[in-house]
């Protein structure tokens, strides 16, 4: 498979906002001659009032949220590229203020539309953002199928309001088609017609129920718009006004569970497409919307994490067999399949390790075809997509964020982008829209002297994957408790808010735990043990993981500065704070009010076993003489349930009311116990990423890789 880490970041990247500077000669006569079609003929010769039409998708990541981000300068880089493409919005989603307004009047066939993260508001699907909506969004992707849905409507609702002035759907019509509708590949496949020769298939009905539903849709739309479609004979339409539309050019883009997303998006509105220009009579294969012919420009991918349904939270357990992370609509084999006519940029973590979020590659058994590139970031799953805020663990100093790393995989995904045609506009833009794309010429500086510290740079996902894995337990090692320099020690530890600090100090304890069972392990195996490169197919059995650790393990070599410094100062940890047992507070909100309700609870039962310990002392008094000479029991007093952190963290927010330093707990385990059912994948940080490669049975896992280890299964 061919992929490789990202190259050096061009020093240009810190003037992103000026066009002239920012992209070479070169790539400058490539986005001009793009533009070309992005504006309107006019006059009255024969390409007179001819036109194109403009559609970008943008699905945000789990818990990411525009409006949410606002506050606290949480944009992803999905959201930010949002905000620099031009056009009209989808009305209601986002507040009036995040609309375009340069030059608007110049981008009126140009449409654009957000899709918050799952787990947070999208009221358009029903999806309140709070309560099981939450839970369930966040933990299993929950409302991610009515979100492609409803973006697939607006698709259909972008061509109805360009000739119309309003949507084909209301609102309302939208929550009602969700409810019938469904998008698994079973559905997909019966999309189009069959042929006369095509047999039926056994429980064909529920799948054809999809497509039926489009077409009522379709045909509804062709007959509000077919007196634009050009006539058979002179080539010109009834109604000229506001234009006669040549061609439909999309764009899509996704972060996380988003990415999963926008890559179903992109299989279905393909699909849709070709069953738009069959009820069109076109010949099989063609592509329409409304009638009008589409192109699919670019899929710009952040970090594809599915984890649909139990993701691989549940280990190699029976359960954890069965629910992969592929469920309902987010097969691997079909829905999140790239298509070959489309240009696909997927950008990858290279130092995310959570076993519930496992990647997504858009290699098909190891092979990228011709129009995809995957490129491998330093950096964790929120390095690369955005949703820090500034400064959040101690990473960075500049309160806009300028010095953070995930600017740099942002603008290289602009830079490609612009260079496939969408029709990003970041130099026409607002100035708080720039400042979001801004980034320190200091960590440029930085980023490159990691890189060029690296050795694999080309090659195998997982070579890369690797190597890269190894530089970061390296790392933590060398800031392990009891080191020269433990964690604690680091200047990005010290500019951390104390419940950051609570979390990357506990983790970095339970990193101890870790290591302590890991060199068990390594010891039981006898001085003889050789350690042996790991066959294909890392699945969630810490041990093979471990032998290939222990390859390396008693020789540790030291990191080079440029790096100890890279992971130090820009790389977060994801693990800290990723709270996946319930009733652990993953932000400080909600610590505060569990350290209010620890301290009530905790005064309840004191006062209560006092109350207790004086009546049996008041009725001992009243007891014979004879009777109170002989021994008593002692009250035994009621066990609050607290855990002895959290009761000395509730009096300590007691009496300063600031958050107190304090462990805490809740991290996927690095090791299976009775407290998590011996269900859940043994996790940690001496671990590698799970990594799909186009089947829910083909794991990428080695340095090399050959034709009969592609597919071996997990």
């Amino acid at each position: 498979m061919s992929v490789k880490l990202c190259l050096p970041a061009d020093e240009k990247f810190s003037i992103a906002f000026d066009q002239n500077k920012f992209f070479s000669d070169d790539n400058l006569k490539i986005i001009r001659n793009k533009e070309k079609r992005e504006k309107p003929k006019i006059g009255c010769g024969p390409d007179g009032c001819k036109t194109n039409l403009f559609f970008g998708f943008f699905f945000d990541g789990t818990r990411n949220n525009y409006i949410l981000a606002e506050r606290e300068k949480t944009h992803s880089n999905v959201a930010r590229l949002y905000d620099c493409y031009p056009g009209l919005s989808v009305p209601g989603v986002l507040p009036v203020t995040s609309d375009w307004e340069n030059d608007k009047s110049n981008y009126t066939h140009f449409f654009k539309a957000y899709i918050p993260g799952v787990g947070t508001e999208f009221k358009q699907v029903n999806d309140s953002g709070d309560g099981f909506d939450e839970t369930a969004g966040a933990a299993a992707g929950y409302k991610g199928e009515e979100r492609i849905l409803w973006a697939l409507l607006q698709a259909i609702n972008n061509v109805h309001r360009y000739f119309m002035k309003t949507p084909l759907l209301s609102d309302k019509d939208i929550k009602s088609i969700i409810l019938k509708i469904d998008l698994n590949k079973q559905a997909r496949s019966k999309i189009v017609p069959p042929e006369w020769y095509e047999r039926s298939m056994p429980n064909e009905k529920q799948a054809k129920k999809t497509r039926i539903e489009f077409e009522i849709i379709l045909r509804e739309l062709h007959a509000a718009v077919s007196q634009h479609w050009p006539d058979k004979k002179t080539g010109k339409p009834k109604k000229v006004d506001p234009g006669i539309v040549q061609k439909i050019y999309i764009s899509i883009f996704g972060f996380s569970r988003g990415a999963t997303q926008a890559r179903a998006f992109t299989n279905w509105l393909m699909s849709l497409c070709r069953l738009d220009a069959h009820l069109c009579g076109k010949e099989s294969g063609s592509m329409t919307l409304g009638g009008f012919e589409v192109a699919f420009d670019f899929l710009g991918l952040f970090d594809t994490v599915a984890s649909i349904g139990a993701g691989n939270t549940l280990g190699n357990s029976f359960l954890g067999k069965i629910f992969d992370g592929h469920g309902s609509w987010a097969d691997a084999e079909d829905s999140l399949r790239i298509p070959t006519n489309i240009t696909c940029l997927h950008l990858v973590s290279a130092h995310e390790l959570r076993r519930s979020f496992p990647l997504d590659s858009v290699s098909v058994k190891g092979v990228v075809t011709p129009n995809c590139m995957e490129i491998v970031f330093p950096g964790v799953h929120s390095d690369l997509g955005g949703g820090y805020a500034p400064r959040e663990q101690g990473r960075g100093v500049d309160p806009n964020g300028d010095d953070m790393l995930t600017r740099i995989p942002l603008l290289t995904m602009y830079r490609a982008a612009r260079l496939a045609g969408v029709p990003l506009k970041l130099e026409l833009a607002s100035a708080v829209v720039q400042q979001r794309f801004k980034v320190a010429p200091s960590t440029i500086t930085d980023f490159n002297a990691y890189l060029a510290a690296c050795t694999t740079k080309t090659g195998t996902l997982t070579a890369i994957m690797r190597e890269q894995a190894q530089y970061q337990m390296q790392w933590r090692l060398a800031r392990r408790a009891g080191s020269k320099m433990p964690l604690e020690a680091t200047a990005s530890f010290s500019r951390a808010s104390t419940f950051d600090q609570n979390d990357l100090h506990s983790a970095n304890c339970e990193f101890e735990q870790e290591i302590a069972a890991f060199k068990k392990w390594l010891s039981e195996k006898g001085k003889g043990f050789k350690p042996a490169t790991q066959e294909p197919g890392f699945d969630n059995d810490h041990k093979d993981e471990w032998e290939e650790i222990a390859r390396w393990w008693n020789n540790v070599p030291q990191l080079a500065p440029a790096m100890m410094r890279f992971f130090d100062e820009y790389v977060h940890d994801s693990r800290a704070w990723f709270k996946l047992i319930p009733g652990n507070a993953d932000n400080e909100p909600q610590l505060v009010e569990d350290l209010k309700a620890w301290e009530a609870k905790r005064k309840a039962f004191e006062q209560f076993n006092a109350r207790r310990s004086k009546e049996v002392a008041e009725q001992r008094h009243w007891l014979p003489p004879e009777a109170r000479v002989m021994p008593s029991t002692p009250y035994k007093p009621v066990e609050d349930g607290l855990s002895p952190h959290q009761r000395n963290a509730a009096i300590e927010y007691a009496r300063t009311g600031k958050l107190p330093r304090m462990i805490t707990e809740g991290r996927e385990p690095y090791e299976a116990s009775k407290n998590t059912y011996y269900m859940w994948a043994r996790a940690g940080y001496l671990r590698f990423r799970k990594i799909y490669s186009g089947w829910d049975s083909v794991l990428i896992s080695q340095n090399e890789t050959t034709a009969s280890q592609e597919e071996s299964v997990s």
